[in-house]
């Protein structure tokens, strides 16, 4: 195992170790962000309850019961085998460690029915998808990590010398597991991005595509219109012509790919902004109305409304939580030149 996947798999069990160790004695909003971590990814389901194993061969935790898992095995469901694990002739003395599996395995019980809508089948590809607001993190069979934005879709190939992500929807963000072998290849409509040993950020946007590099290099093809003169239907995702010669891109570099085929590059001094998404954070510099309201949008199941004009041009600056609209829409209330109408089913900015 190389250095990377090492730090990795290192990463993950500690994020693991560190959960059982916050629900021996868990404050408030705990018992809520363990179950939103348990969500993330059945990898964190199957790290806790090997943790939470290791730790009970070691002794008994949590004598106090201070946490009510049977609140959390509320939350995340009921199943047979959470049932048994957490009733009396199972559970005995009352020990935490069983009750805390009891949940875990409920969610991964339930996994296996919300994965089936989440991952599909065709032939040799997967299909991964989210909501609404919602985002996903998932490993590959090869020990790359997929971290999934909200209203995001790919679908993925892994073959015997080829790695294959098609990215039909959204934004995703990937930590490539080194390959010489297997070229790791992203396509969208607009440019097909190859990474040996990475980590960059996808989006797919209504204009464009832009690829951010935090770590490493990738190099960046345009692709070329479909030819549709003969009628031909393109199937959504299917792979593109090159259009022209690649364009290295590396770490702090982003790059945006036009549908026509232009490519722009240039040096991110923060590009870790770029997937703050991660955190739920959405942090904007000197960016149009338009850009932070579409952005918005992408997490609220109503969205914002511009009321036309050049109130879409408006530029602003700031840092804010993805699920909380109201704050956006306090600073723009207190901007004079603005007006921002609640009255209807939507909410719509115009200018004064």
């Amino acid at each position: 195992m190389d250095p990377k996947a090492r730090q990795l798999e290192a990463l993950y069990a500690q994020q693991a170790s560190s959960w059982v160790e916050t629900m021996r004695d868990s404050g408030p909003g705990d018992d809520r962000k363990f179950v939103a971590w348990l969500k993330e990814s059945p990898r964190n389901v199957r790290d806790f309850l090997l943790m939470l194993s290791l730790d009970q061969a070691l002794g008994e935790i949590d004598a106090r019961h201070m946490v009510s898992i049977e609140s959390l095995i509320a939350e995340v469901g009921a199943s047979p085998f959470a049932a048994r694990l957490a009733s009396p002739a199972r559970a005995g003395r009352g020990r935490r460690w069983r009750r805390l599996a009891a949940a875990a395995a409920t969610l991964l019980v339930a996994a296996g029915g919300a994965w089936g809508w989440l991952v599909h089948g065709r032939g040799d590809w997967k299909e991964y998808a989210t909501a609404t607001g919602e985002q996903r993190t998932f490993e590959l069979e090869d020990g790359s990590v997929v971290y999934l934005n909200t209203h995001s879709r790919v679908r993925i190939r892994l073959a015997a010398h080829s790695r294959d992500v098609r990215l039909l929807r959204g934004e995703a963000l990937f930590h490539v597991h080194h390959d010489v072998a297997r070229p790791f290849l992203v396509s969208t409509e607009d440019a097909v991005v190859q990474a040996v040993g990475t980590q960059f950020d996808v989006y797919r946007r209504d204009d464009s595509t832009v690829v951010a590099v935090l770590e490493g290099r990738v190099s960046v093809t345009p692709a070329a219109p479909p030819d549709l003169s003969g009628g031909a239907q393109v199937s959504p995702g299917a792979p593109r012509t090159p259009a022209a010669a690649s364009r290295r891109l590396d770490a702090s570099e982003e790059a945006r790919v036009s549908h026509a085929g232009s490519v722009s590059i240039r040096e991110v001094n923060n590009v870790s902004d770029t997937v703050a998404w991660r955190e739920r954070r959405l942090i904007f510099r000197d960016q149009t109305l338009e850009r932070i309201v579409a952005e918005f949008n992408r997490y609220r199941a109503t969205p914002i409304r511009l009321g036309g004009g050049s109130v879409g041009e408006r530029v602003y600056t700031g840092v804010f939580d993805a699920d909380d609209a109201d704050s956006l829409l306090q600073v723009l209330a207190r901007d004079p030149a603005l007006e921002v109408d609640h009255s209807g089913e939507a909410i719509v900015v115009r200018l004064r």
